[in-house]
C-alpha cells in the first residue's frame, strides 16, 4: 500500500492569511466609513462634523460601530432682553435653563412640529435680529419668540454615507484580498 504525506502548512498559512485579510478588511471599511459620513454630515455650526467619532472596531466580534453626536450644552437660567419691532429695549426677563441636548438624530431623521409644553413659546436662535417683529438677546445668542415651530425634514446622512460605502466595498475587499492571497 502506498504511503500518502500531506503538508498542510500552505493550509494552515491560507487560514492565518484570511484572518488577517478579514481583520485588514473590516479596518479599512470602518475607516472609509468614517470618511464619508463626515462628507455627508450637513454644515452649518460644524457641531455635527466634530461629532463624527472615529470608529470603535472589535476585531473578535468582527464589528465596527460609527457614531455621530452632536450636543447642544446645558445652560442655566439666563436673563434676556427683549427688544422690541421698533428695535428699542423693552424689558428685561429670566429664562428657564435648558438641558442639554443630542440632536445629530433629529437631523438624520427629522422632527414633527413642536409647541411648548411648560412655557408660553418657543425660543429659536437665529444668525441675526430680523428685519421686522421683536427678538431676545440672551448670553450673546439672538432668538425669535415663536407659539410653535413646524416640523423639519429629515437629512439621512448616515443612510447616504451607508449607500456610498456598500457601493465602494467591493473594491475595497478586493484591494485588501491582493494584498494576502
Amino acid at each position: 500500500m502506498a504511503e500518502v504525506i500531506v503538508d498542510a502548512k500552505a493550509i494552515n498559512e491560507l487560514a492565518r492569511d484570511i484572518e488577517k485579510a478579514k481583520r485588514a478588511l473590516l479596518g479599512r471599511l470602518a475607516e472609509r466609513g468614517y470618511q464619508l459620513l463626515r462628507a455627508e454630515v450637513p454644515f452649518q455650526t460644524g457641531n455635527l462634523k466634530q461629532g463624527v467619532a472615529s470608529p470603535d472596531v472589535n476585531y473578535s466580534q468582527m464589528t465596527a460601530m460609527l457614531t455621530v453626536s452632536a450636543r447642544s450644552a446645558s445652560v442655566g437660567g439666563l436673563q434676556a432682553k427683549v427688544i422690541g419691532a421698533d428695535g428699542k429695549e423693552k424689558k428685561t426677563v429670566m429664562l428657564r435653563p435648558r438641558a442639554a441636548f443630542n440632536y445629530a438624530e433629529v437631523v438624520a431623521r427629522g422632527r414633527p412640529a413642536i409647541s411648548p409644553k411648560r412655557g408660553k413659546a418657543l425660543l429659536i436662535p437665529v444668525a441675526s435680529a430680523p428685519s421686522s417683529g421683536g427678538y431676545l438677546i440672551a448670553g450673546g445668542q439672538i432668538y425669535i419668540v415663536r407659539k410653535s415651530a413646524r416640523a423639519t425634514k429629515p437629512n439621512p446622512f448616515d443612510e447616504r454615507a451607508a449607500r456610498r460605502l456598500e457601493g465602494e466595498a467591493d473594491n475595497i475587499a478586493e484591494a485588501v484580498l491582493r494584498k494576502f492571497v
